[in-house]
C-alpha cells in the first residue's frame, strides 16, 4: 500500500509545483506574457502575407502582443512604442518567424 501512495503523491506534488511555476497559457492559446521581435528588422503589415503593405518596421526586442493567427501570420498589437518609430498600441500582421515567446517572471 505505502508503494502506491508514494508515487501517487510524489505526482500529485510535482503537478503543482510545475502548475505553480509555470503560467497558463491566455485564453486565446497565445503566450500571455507577450511576443518579442527577433529579427533585426521586420515589416508589420496591414494583413497576413507579405502582399499587404508594411505600416513600419519593428526591430529586435520590440514587445508584441498576438491575439489571433492566420496561416504562419500572427495578429499583433505592439505593448510599447517600437524602436522603428511605430506608436505603443499600433496593431498589425508578422510572420510567426520573426517573433518568440516573451519569458515571464514571476513576482511572489
Amino acid at each position: 500500500m505505502r508503494s502506491l501512495i508514494f508515487p501517487a503523491l510524489a505526482a500529485t506534488l510535482l503537478s503543482a509545483v510545475v502548475a505553480g511555476s509555470a503560467p497558463a497559457l491566455a485564453a486565446s492559446g497565445f503566450n500571455p506574457c507577450g511576443y518579442d521581435v527577433s529579427a533585426d528588422t521586420v515589416n508589420l503589415r496591414t494583413g497576413a502575407g507579405t502582399r499587404f503593405a508594411s505600416l513600419g518596421h519593428l526591430r529586435k526586442d520590440d514587445d508584441v502582443t498576438v491575439d489571433r493567427a492566420s496561416g504562419d501570420w500572427y495578429h499583433v498589437t505592439l505593448a510599447e512604442k517600437s524602436r522603428g518609430g511605430l506608436a505603443e498600441g499600433t496593431v498589425g500582421w508578422v510572420h510567426k518567424d520573426y517573433v518568440k515567446p516573451s519569458v515571464c517572471m514571476r513576482l511572489d
